[in-house]
């Protein structure tokens, strides 16, 4: 499904070279919800990036479904990325401009679905989600909960193969981040859908299937 294979990273800092990933692999055969930790500089968003095709490895491959990625030229990148991978962050990227459902519906509007249809999926998803009295409202009027709940369900709308999180729950409380995060797992599970969780957050570690350290620019399962 994932398959990382001798990913390194490097990048240039005047006539310093700066290795962030070594020789990194992974390999993910079905859908599951992983954990990556880390401290800050360690490489966490670098990989999510390199996974979401925003940035290109130094060397090594990505395949994505037996798809070799590194093959694919910049439109035929974007093109994948935008059908096959959703993205949650820490500041949620809201559109001020558009109402709730507007902004969940976003994704399959972009990729050619009808307004109207758009519109009834992404309603049906905020509802399931107990957001059936903020569709019509701006970002603006939610709280910090309902933000990223409604961030959550823009990436999701599209069912994508791999959801990639980065400190999705950073900027809640406790109690606001655990309720979040059980609804990314929740909705992955449900839509089969591969979550890569980039976090600082110890307390949401129960929750993956597996978790890793980026260390010296290698990955160390967790446990």
């Amino acid at each position: 499904m994932l398959t990382l294979s001798n990913i390194s990273q490097i990048y240039k800092q005047g006539n310093d070279s700066i290795k962030v990933l070594d020789n990194l692999s992974l390999k993910l055969d079905k859908f599951c919800n992983v954990g990556l930790i880390g401290p800050s500089g360690s490489g966490k968003s670098t990989l999510l990036n390199l996974i979401g095709l925003l940035e290109n490895p130094t060397s090594g491959r990505i395949k994505i479904n037996d798809l070799d990625c590194e093959e694919l030229n910049l439109e035929e990148k974007t093109n994948f990325r935008r059908n096959n991978i959703g993205f949650i962050f820490q500041n949620n990227q809201l559109l001020e401009d558009f109402t709730c459902e507007e902004n969940v519906a976003l994704p399959l509007i972009l990729n050619g679905i009808s307004y109207k249809k758009s519109i009834l999926k992404a309603q049906e998803l905020l509802v399931d989600l107990g957001l059936d009295t903020r569709m019509k409202i701006k970002p603006s009027l939610l709280s910090g909960g309902e933000q990223q709940r409604v961030a959550v369900l823009r990436a999701l709308i599209k069912r994508p193969l791999i959801i990639l999180a980065d400190e999705p729950t950073g900027s809640l409380d406790d109690l606001n981040a655990k309720n979040v995060f059980k609804q990314i797992i929740n909705l992955s599970k449900k839509q089969k859908t591969t979550t890569i969780t980039a976090t600082h957050n110890i307390e949401l570690l129960s929750y993956f299937d597996i978790c890793y350290k980026i260390e010296k620019g290698k990955l160390i399962e967790y446990k």
